[in-house]
């Protein structure tokens, strides 16, 4: 009993370092590229519209790393319900032939 205490007190650690390591890479190492990145190209440029053109790009791409599991998960809905649920079903109506305005045969 005593071991499988040990086992599992050993994966509740393994699980909280994955956790902590998700955390410091997510806000450490990618805030840390974001700021560099932005650094970089007004390093180079010299123009506060291409910098901020690269903060609001570093920006978008920070926030969909961040929220992946979120946008993952709708997805995931949206393929496996398109039509979200609410709405009424739909009446398909099938024409076989068409006459032509004029009236003669095309």
């Amino acid at each position: 009993m005593n071991e499988l205490m040990q086992m599992a007190g050993a994966i509740s650690d393994a699980n909280s370092l994955v956790s902590q390591l998700k955390n410091f890479f997510l806000v450490g190492v990618l805030g840390l590229m974001y700021v560099v990145s932005i650094a970089f190209v007004w390093g180079q440029t010299k123009s506060v519209l291409k910098a901020g053109v690269a903060a609001i790009g570093g920006a978008v791409v920070l926030a969909i790393v961040v929220n992946m599991t979120v946008l993952r998960d709708k997805i995931g809905e949206d393929i496996k319900n398109p039509s979200g649920g609410t709405a009424a079903p739909v009446a398909v109506r099938i024409v076989d032939h068409i006459d032509p305005l004029d009236g003669g045969r095309r």
